[in-house]
């Protein structure tokens, strides 16, 4: 295929991506009420003691990082197919799967909108935490996840923070300037909110529940999610054009691992497209994606080329 450009290219992108938008999200409803059952449901065998807590706690894991993925879509709208008359239900369970993720999933629009626009960029607040090795974006998650338990009391008393070691201040107030105010003031609400609950939670008994099998089990599933959502479709987060800000890497199995943000270039060009349609619109676009140079790696790589009737030698 050759390459299009202009008003070209722009005519075929919107024609190939026509029949994925628009539609009623049923599967991220789905998705969120499965995650939901689960979480309460292992709460609720495990504190009955007919789960062991070790097994409730890595449980919880599994069902709290699900929950990602329909705050995910909710920020683009895709669960109530862009109608306005439906944004309630974007904006319900955006805020519930938020709420459980110890992520202000009002804040959580504007981060990951400005992802969208700055991707790699000065400007991109997710590079502060994806960037580096796995080793580094633990130590970051173990200060995220000690520093948010302070959040309410910060505004108030901000020598807390000097807790923590001079590097790791500098990146939170870094990523602070790049979410802005309003950002900071809507982390604030849902924080205290969450320190409430688990203060609550501890006086009154619970503290097995609210610290054992859901901020521990948090924090693991945020390790997880900055691994796959943000490193790895990323790094090394060196390009911004268009079509090289993230890639196409796929791998046995990484479609339903990574619930098709193995094609996160696709998610960044379409953003309104659901991401269980992902692998279905590259098969659609792999040509027309290797012709304008996007980034293609991994298994992909074979079948871009196969489909754009290029062999392998060719390429060397």
């Amino acid at each position: 295929m050759e390459k299009l450009t202009g008003v070209e290219r722009l005519n075929y992108e919107k024609e190939i991506t026509a029949p994925f938008l628009g539609k009623f999200g049923y599967r991220t409803i789905f998705n969120f009420l499965w995650a939901s059952a689960g979480f309460v449901t292992v709460i609720f065998l495990t504190h009955s003691g007919g789960l062991p807590l070790w097994l409730g706690l890595l449980l919880n894991v599994l069902f709290i990082q699900a929950f990602y993925m329909p705050m995910h879509e909710c920020v683009h709208h895709t669960p109530s197919g862009g109608k306005p008359s439906l944004a309630w239900m974007d904006n319900l369970i955006g805020q519930s799967s938020g709420f459980v993720l110890c992520e202000s999933f009002t804040g959580h629009v504007r981060i990951h909108l400005l992802h969208h626009t700055h991707a790699n960029g000065e400007e991109d607040p997710d590079v502060l935490n994806s960037e580096g090795t796995p080793a580094q974006i633990f130590g970051r998650t173990i200060a995220g996840a000690s520093l948010y338990i302070l959040t309410p009391f910060l505004a108030f008393f901000p020598s807390l923070a000097l807790l923590f070691p001079k590097k790791i201040r500098e990146r939170f107030a870094e990523r602070s300037r790049l979410r802005g105010p309003e950002v900071a003031r809507a982390i604030q609400i849902v924080a205290t909110l969450h320190v409430l609950v688990l203060t609550m939670g501890t006086i009154f008994g619970y503290g097995k529940i609210v610290w054992l099998l859901w901020y521990l089990p948090t924090w693991v599933a945020r390790y997880w999610l900055a691994l796959v959502f943000a490193w790895l479709p990323h790094r090394p987060h060196e390009e911004t054009t268009r079509y090289r800000d993230t890639r196409i890497f796929t791998f046995p199995g990484s479609t339903f691992l990574i619930r098709g943000h193995d094609h996160h270039l696709l998610h960044h060009l379409f953003p309104r497209v659901p991401h269980y349609h992902l692998r279905a619109l590259w098969k659609e676009m792999a040509p027309h994606l290797h012709a304008q140079g996007a980034r293609i790696e991994g298994r992909a790589e074979r079948h871009a080329l196969n489909m754009s009737g290029v062999s392998s030698q060719e390429t060397l």
